[in-house]
């Protein structure tokens, strides 16, 4: 089944994931970012083995492994006293999963993403085209951008996030809830961090209502930290702001040395700062011939750290559901039906995890059940081989 026109709305990760495996099997997407430039903010991201498989697919995992740390361990240690509390052995995560764990930055695999498909067709990404509204009939749909374009699309497929108009237009659900959590995050540059000791591989520090995380990125280049604190509500106007390392400091004051000395490093004083928004995943994905994936369809909290993960299989899973079935309903139902279960069960994990790590009697992390993507089956999965 070729389509002569599938429209993606947002050049994120997940639709450049989509429009590439699309691409790679025949069809002719296009990918709609109302950016005037394509560029990806962020840190640092984690890609269990079940994102590596998807890159597999996608045919970058040769080409991301060179740009990618691969930790021994994981830890989770008390706040204040270090202990380990949880260990996590990644030495034989390929020989378990299948497939490595990797952390790395987030522009780099963006920008393999975005170079792969425009490789295949250098038209395939339409910068400056922000969406406005959407039409929909039984044929397909009419899309109108914000300049007044306008393109009419067999399928439309909505990759633009958290606050999705897509999602907003087409399937009417509430608004995004603020979490009750803030994070405020920053890369630390290794010439900053001489003579800080630190255990190789990822470390979380639990504590109650609040959580450190770190990681090295580009091969320990950068030390990329995440730190989330519970508040009560987010007085920001928007969702992002620049935030202050003094506040950081003050919220952690109580943590562990090696804690103390990586706020001691951000450079300028100055970190990002935004609150995490909530909202429930959607109970179905499908209006006439447009779908949501990613964030769009099933935004979910950091903890288990499978955004990414789950956007990429969502537009592997959806360029498989496409070349198997003889029309574009079949398609987008044997997508919807293969997804549902698996990103409700992330999303639902992921929402406790933070609980776990934030609660108040910390120690107990010792002797709790550990309960993780590995635990859970997560990792195990391989959007390539799937059912669909």
């Amino acid at each position: 089944m070729a389509a002569p026109h599938i429209a993606i709305i947002g050049a994120g990760i997940g639709g450049l994931s989509a429009a590439l495996a699309l691409a790679r099997a025949g069809f002719l997407p296009r990918v709609y970012e109302q950016a005037p430039q394509l560029g990806e903010v962020g840190a640092g991201l984690s890609l269990s083995p079940n994102a590596v498989k998807a890159l597999r697919f996608l045919g970058l995992e040769a080409a991301t492994q060179p740009l990618a740390d691969e930790p021994p361990q994981q830890i989770t240690r008390h706040y204040q006293t270090g202990e380990v509390l949880v260990r996590i052995d990644r030495s034989d995560t390929t020989e378990r999963y299948g497939a490595p764990y990797w952390q790395m930055h987030r522009a780099d695999l963006h920008g393999l993403l975005a170079e792969a498909l425009r490789e295949l067709d250098p038209s395939s990404i339409v910068l400056g085209k922000q969406f406005s509204a959407l039409e929909l009939d039984a044929g397909g749909s009419r899309v109108e951008f914000n300049d007044g374009s306008a393109i009419d699309a067999k399928v439309v497929i909505g990759a633009d996030g958290l606050k999705s108009q897509i999602r907003h237009q087409v399937f009417r659900q509430d608004d995004p809830v603020f979490s009750g959590f803030v994070a405020l995050r920053g890369l630390i540059p290794a010439s900053a961090l001489a003579g800080v000791e630190l255990a190789p591989g990822s470390c979380v520090f639990a504590g109650p209502n609040r959580i450190f995380v770190r990681y090295p990125v580009r091969h320990g280049a950068l030390q990329n930290f995440v730190a989330f604190v519970r508040t009560e509500q987010w007085e920001a106007e928007g969702w992002s702001q620049t935030g202050d390392v003094a506040e950081l400091k003050d919220h952690f004051s109580e943590f562990a040395p090696e804690v103390q000395q990586l706020l001691a490093a951000v450079p300028g004083g100055r970190c990002h700062k935004w609150g995490l928004f909530a909202r429930d995943p959607l109970p179905s994905w499908v209006r006439g011939r447009v779908t949501v994936l990613g964030d769009a369809a099933h935004p979910m909290m950091p903890w288990f750290g499978q955004g990414a993960a789950s956007a990429m299989e969502d537009g592997i899973v959806l360029a498989r559901a496409m070349s198997l079935a003889e029309n574009y309903d079949e398609a987008l139902s044997r997508y919807e039906a293969a997804r549902l279960e698996r990103v409700t069960l992330m999303h639902r994990e992921s929402l406790l995890g933070g609980e776990r790590l934030s609660g108040q009697q910390t120690s107990a992390l010792k002797d709790e059940p550990v309960r993780t993507e590995d635990s859970l089956g997560i990792t195990e999965y391989d959007p390539a081989t799937a059912p669909v």
